[in-house]
């Protein structure tokens, strides 16, 4: 079974890394198909693999011998090993990582994410709260979507403040601080190495996010 789980993992991996890809080009979810982004040349079944195709196309295009991002073999393996932790108990956060990391997908391309990534990995972690924190979430929710555009140069993105607290819905206080830390830790050495005037955050709190769930 975990195997099973694994591959299907892996699959989805491979569907959030295209999706993201179609976003942050502004193409249809259906149309084109598959191609390498360099010839453009249509993939062929077997070069769609997840994990498996990479390694037997050694990282090129099988066309034009262009290189893969090592990355779509990276989110591959490691959507895999998050399905295996998926249990009647754990669907709420299997599904919440998977929302956030396609949010993190497009922001880490175009900083910017599919609004009603929010919308849904929020609200899903309400079942298990009382009616106040459920009033308030929905208040926090609204009033970062209506204030946030009216800020000319935050110091944060409104899809930060919201994984924030949907993260905080779900594991805690304490478990959000460790979790903050550790993101902002890589974020710190990602931006003395890379020095830009502003990067996005999200892909490092779902980084961080999936270590601490891998971990535990």
């Amino acid at each position: 079974m975990l195997i099973i789980l694994f591959i299907y993992g892996a699959c989805m991996g491979s569907g959030l890394v295209a999706l993201a890809d179609r976003y942050a080009t502004h193409t249809s979810v259906f149309y084109p198909a598959s191609h390498c982004d360099t010839c453009q040349t249509p993939l062929v079944y077997w070069q769609l693999v997840p994990i498996l195709s990479y390694l037997l196309l050694r990282g090129r295009c099988h066309y034009c011998q262009a290189a893969i991002p090592a990355t779509s073999l990276l989110i591959e393996f490691i959507a895999g090993l998050v399905l295996t932790t998926l249990t009647p108990l754990t669907v709420i956060p299997v599904l919440w990582l998977g929302l956030w990391g396609y949010a993190a997908l497009c922001d880490a391309r175009t900083q910017t994410f599919p609004g009603w990534v929010s919308w849904v990995a929020v609200p899903i972690t309400l079942p298990m709260q009382s009616l106040t924190v459920v009033l308030i979430t929905i208040a926090l929710l609204v009033g970062i979507h209506l204030l946030w555009s009216h800020f000319p140069n935050p110091p944060i993105g409104d899809g930060d403040l919201e994984i924030i607290l949907s993260y905080h819905l779900l594991w805690g206080v304490t478990a959000t601080a460790q979790w903050l830390l550790t993101a902002s830790l890589m974020a710190l050495i990602y931006s003395g190495i890379k020095i830009r005037s502003s990067f996005p955050f999200l892909p490092f709190l779902l980084t961080s996010a999936l270590a601490w769930w891998l971990f535990q």
